[in-house]
């Protein structure tokens, strides 16, 4: 029986400092029903019931996409959704990409390995 008051000595331990670093590095305009620092004591102060409360009434909430939605710039576009045609079409910037994308960068580096040519 001793193990079992260990064992949840030790989850509350790991949970009370997940949540005080979730809260630390918590945008201050994200964290719901109080300041940011508030949240920092009520986590630290009150340690068994702290992190309970953040995770239920200050951590951030996370949006759901609505079916039918574009998907904003800020979600992640996995492999699947990628062409590989959109690699090779200009990206409309006046500047190349990369080295190997500006013809002058090559003709200067054809002519420094074979000054001949």
């Amino acid at each position: 029986m001793v193990w079992l008051g260990g064992l949840i000595t030790l989850v509350s331990i790991v949970l009370w400092v997940y949540a005080f670093f979730d809260a630390l590095t918590t945008p201050a305009q994200e964290a719901r029903n109080l300041p940011k620092i508030l949240w920092l004591v009520v986590i630290g102060l009150f340690v068994p019931v702290g992190w309970i409360l953040w995770f239920f009434l200050g951590r951030p909430r996370k949006t759901v996409p609505v079916p039918g939605d574009a998907p904003s710039p800020a979600q992640d576009v996995s492999a699947d959704d990628l062409d590989p045609s959109d690699f090779s079409n200009p990206s409309g910037s006046p500047h190349p990409l990369g080295p190997d994308d500006d013809p002058e960068f090559l003709r200067r580096l054809n002519r420094r390995i074979d000054p001949e040519d």
